[in-house]
């Protein structure tokens, strides 16, 4: 079974024809699937910006991490079973298009910044949590901001391929 034939038998499903084919359910998870990654995305922002001291200096970095992890992570979550759901109405298409291969391979690499991160700095947080982070940690930020920019570029590209 090559993966054209798979991608086909996807965008062939009773659910991704009924999604595809909906007037009013396509449009509420293109929406859902916007807003929750503006909701997830703005607090990885504030994340790294405070990371990169350039904002909440006062505040503790695990402070404010402890409070936006609380909504990223369910928007995150939302984002990417819209986002599959999306997919799914036209698989093939989205899969032969550069931004979208572009899009998900800066997905995984913000996925690996952030894992990164949880092992290699988020353990010795409190060593610094109130003073500057390490260079390595404001390096895995600038990263960040750089992934989840160029994420959000191809997918707005993408959409106006479609």
């Amino acid at each position: 079974m090559s993966l054209l034939s798979i991608l086909n038998w996807i965008q062939q499903t009773p659910f991704a024809t009924g999604l595809k084919e909906s007037a009013l359910v396509f449009p509420l998870v293109e929406g859902t699937h916007i807003l929750s990654l503006a909701v997830s995305v703005c607090m990885i922002v504030i994340l790294d910006l405070r990371l990169l001291r350039l904002t909440f200096r006062n505040q503790s970095v695990s402070l404010v991490m402890d409070q936006l992890i609380q909504v990223a992570l369910p928007g995150f979550i939302v984002t990417l079973l819209t986002g599959a759901m999306l997919f799914s109405t036209e698989a093939v298409r989205a899969f032969g298009s550069p931004f979208f291969r572009a899009k998900m391979m800066l997905l995984a690499a913000a996925g690996v910044n952030a894992i990164y991160y949880r092992f290699r700095y988020y353990p010795r947080m409190p060593e610094w949590d109130l003073t500057t982070p390490p260079a390595g940690a404001r390096v895995v930020a600038a990263l960040s901001l750089i992934f989840w920019i160029g994420v959000i570029g191809c997918g707005r590209t993408m959409a106006y391929e479609f």
